[in-house]
């Protein structure tokens, strides 16, 4: 791998993170306008890393696929994405569930560091 490939994946890394904020942003902002309660979503961000940590209920809500529509105005490529996002998550959500675990998604801007959706004990 040569120096400008290299350069170019660098650049590309915040574009992607970008994207799957944004198409977390919305499928948590369905949540929290739905069931505004104590056991709703929690975010925690600094350093250029953010969890977000889903509920017992919205993991549930996740596994079965129940997750909030996409604005009609957004672009093709945002709702398929966010579809993507949405139907990959959904089966490992499932899993979580029903080991009565709750999930979180794992952002950073750096690229060594551990990323993804995760399950833990809540």
């Amino acid at each position: 791998m040569n120096e400008s490939s290299r350069r170019e994946g660098n650049r590309k890394a915040p574009q992607r993170l970008i994207l799957m904020i944004a198409a977390l942003a919305v499928m948590l902002g369905g949540w929290a306008s739905a069931a505004p309660s104590a056991d709703a979503a929690t975010a925690s961000c600094g350093d250029g890393r953010c969890i977000v940590r889903l509920s017992k209920a919205e993991t549930v809500a996740l596994g079965q696929g129940r997750v909030p529509a996409v604005p009609a105005a957004t672009p093709w490529q945002l709702r398929a994405s966010y579809f993507a996002l949405a139907q990959g998550h959904r089966l490992i959500a499932r899993q979580y569930a029903n080991r009565g675990w709750c999930s979180a998604f794992l952002l950073s801007v750096r690229p060594w560091e551990n990323q993804g959706y995760t399950g833990y004990r809540c």
